[in-house]
């Protein structure tokens, strides 16, 4: 999987990830959803962190955020490209 496919699924997932917490918000189910409220804005910060060292080539720290996101929970590369 090249940069320009990693970068088309993670806006995909972006789009994803601020309409879930959108939802979070206005269905306010939960009182105090904050620890789903706080895991979207954190997997929202590593997306823009990433676009950003992608932009300035700097590939190992992209890679490093791209790890963080997968430990956090969000899957990019498929497990069949690993």
């Amino acid at each position: 999987m090249d940069v320009f496919e990693i970068l088309a699924e993670l806006e995909r997932r972006e789009e994803q990830i601020e309409i879930k917490l959108k939802k979070i918000l206005e269905a306010n189910l939960n009182p105090f959803p904050g620890d789903r409220i706080h895991k979207a804005k954190l997997l929202l910060k590593l997306i823009y962190e990433f676009k950003k060292h992608i932009q300035a080539d700097e590939f190992i720290q992209a890679g490093m955020k791209l790890r963080d996101m997968e430990i956090e929970g969000l899957m990019i590369l498929p497990e069949s490209k690993l």
